[in-house]
């Protein structure tokens, strides 16, 4: 069977595939992304398995006894695989070992479990009673979803986005975030969409907007491309702000206050599901979380004050040094990276 015409299970259970995914490099990024450029049909089946080989191996909480059962029989699974007699069929016999684990791993939990791919299914549970789908990030990752809507939902690195399993029974479309997404929703006058985060909701009928609501970060920023959104408290209770295209609304968790922005680059916003990481303005204190996101490291600075240096800049599918040499390069630092924590150490800029 050719790889255009794999299902999720089957991208799931490939050699090949499994080693993409746990030893990235840049020839394989470059011949999957060269498939998906000839077969665009199979990106979803190819993102689904892609983050459940990920996402089976993240860590999440939910209650001691759930897990503990769904790990033992897993483990169970997992024994019959390995010694051949839960029934699966093979191709090829895998030519690493450290790769048969993972695949028998996934094989068996996608038994027990019954999910197609990359979700979890597990505990959650949502307020209108729903069983609901949650999709967690990790970092140094981005990944797509197309809820049962046809809402259309981009993840940036380091979120988790939960949201039920349909709508059918529901008078509204509530999804909940933490992280920062981008949502192209589909229009249904009579079930307005609601993305509710640990601090405001935004309420939509049909619209393309970015949302931004890291837990660590002092500010929840919403950034309306088209269409119109409402901004409303964490309760839904009240309303605080309307938003048109191309304006920005602010809302800082310590204050409990909102500002608007009337004219904000949405691109700004936006772009990094295209793999851009744009600073406009962007105080280092910033900058350093959005790295340690996208690069999954941990980035300790020796000149604290250097935190209020604000830069602007774009890059595009660079690696971790080579951004941190153009700081190096333009602003006189220097830097060290020990495993994953990078040390910096210098003066970004002038200040008093």
């Amino acid at each position: 069977m050719h790889y255009k015409d794999y299902s999720t299970e089957d991208f799931i259970q490939d050699e090949l595939f499994q080693e993409w995914v746990y030893t990235p490099d840049a020839e394989k990024d470059t011949y999957w992304k060269t498939f998906l450029e000839h077969h665009p049909h199979q990106h979803t089946a190819l993102q689904e398995a892609r983050q459940f080989l990920l996402l089976m191996n993240f860590k999440r909480e939910a209650p001691d006894a759930l897990l503990n059962d769904i790990q033992a029989r897993i483990n169970d699974a997992v024994d019959q695989v390995e010694a051949g007699t839960l029934k699966v069929t093979l191709t090829e016999e895998p030519k690493r070992r450290k790769f048969l684990s993972g695949w028998a791993y996934g094989v068996a939990a996608a038994v027990l479990i019954g999910i197609s791919a990359g979700l979890y299914l597990f505990v959650h549970k949502s307020p209108g009673g729903l069983f609901s789908n949650e999709t967690v990030v990790i970092a140094h990752e981005r990944t797509f979803v197309t809820l049962p809507d046809s809402t259309k939902v981009w993840l940036n690195a380091g979120s988790r986005f939960t949201y039920p399993r349909n709508f059918a029974d529901v008078t509204t479309r509530q999804v909940h975030l933490e992280g920062e997404g981008f949502f192209d929703v589909t229009e249904n006058k009579n079930k307005p969409f609601v993305v509710t985060t640990s601090s405001v909701s935004i309420r939509v009928l049909g619209t393309a907007f970015n949302v931004r609501s890291y837990p660590e970060d002092q500010d929840v920023k919403t950034t309306l491309v088209r269409g119109k959104v409402s901004l409303e408290s964490g309760d839904g209770r009240d309303s605080l702000l309307t938003l048109l295209p191309n304006q920005q609304a602010v809302f800082a968790r310590k204050s409990k206050t909102v500002t608007l922005e009337k004219y904000v680059n949405t691109e700004n916003y936006t772009a990094w599901r295209d793999g851009w990481i744009i600073l406009d303005n962007e105080p280092f204190s910033e900058i350093v979380k959005t790295l340690e996101r996208w690069y999954n490291v941990k980035i300790t600075m020796e000149d604290k004050k250097s935190l209020s240096c604000t830069f602007s800049g774009k890059f595009k599918e660079k690696k971790l040094e080579e951004v941190l040499e153009i700081f190096e390069s333009t602003e006189g630092i220097e830097y060290r990276l020990e495993g994953n924590t990078v040390y910096i150490t210098g003066q970004l800029c002038e200040y008093n």
